[in-house]
This record gives C-alpha cells, structure tokens and sequence, in this order.
C-alpha cells in the first residue's frame, strides 16, 4: 500500500512539473514577444530555474511513473491503443517542451546581451 501511494505522489508532482514547465516557457514566450530590450534579471533568472528544474522532475518522476506503469496505470481495457496513444502524446509534449526551452535559453541568452546590441 505504502509502494502504491508513493506511486501515485510521484505521478501527481510528475504532472504538476508539467504544468510548471510549460507555464514557465509561456511566460517566457511571453516576455521575448512584449518586453523590448533586457528582460528584468530576476524575472528571467526565475523562468530559467523553474523550467529546468521542471524538466529534471519531469524525468526523474517519468521515469519512476514508467517503471512502475504495468503495476499501477496499465488499463486492459483501453487494449493494444494504449501504447500507441502514449507515444503520440510524449512526441506532441517533447515538441512544446523543446520549442519553451529555446524561449527560456533565449531569454537568458537577451538578458546576457550588451544594451547596445539590443
């Protein structure tokens, strides 16, 4: 039982880094297209840390949520489309991933900038 509510901690803060990263590659979306020149430091700096940290616990927890899926996710009853479903959907979030943390590189990269090559 205590194995099965671990399980189920891991796959809750999983889903939750999610939404962490891919609100954090908004934002920074966001501040690359409405903020000209430097980004404010702080704001840039919080992004960056939330995405990648994100994206570590993304792993780590996708991992655990892999090993343990036959055990506690697999459903019989969606049959052999399952397996297929998971994979669509990991390519479509791989490529939202990819496409937020060029933002959140970019942004880093813009706050490194000299002013006058803004």
């Amino acid at each position: 039982m205590t194995e099965a509510l671990l399980v189920m901690l891991n796959n809750f803060f999983h889903d939750l880094a999610v939404a962490f990263l891919f609100a954090s590659s908004l934002v920074a979306h966001l501040v690359l297209r409405t903020l000209p020149g430097k980004p404010p430091e702080r704001l840039a700096t919080a992004l960056s840390r939330i995405a990648w940290g994100s994206l570590i616990w993304v792993l780590v927890g996708g991992a655990v949520r892999t090993w343990f899926f036959m055990q506690y996710e697999y459903l019989p009853q969606a049959g052999a489309g399952l397996v297929p479903m998971l994979i669509a959907k990991h390519v479509v979030l791989i490529g939202v991933t990819v496409l937020g943390l060029v933002a959140v590189v970019r942004l880093r990269l813009r706050l490194k900038r000299p002013d006058d090559a803004l």
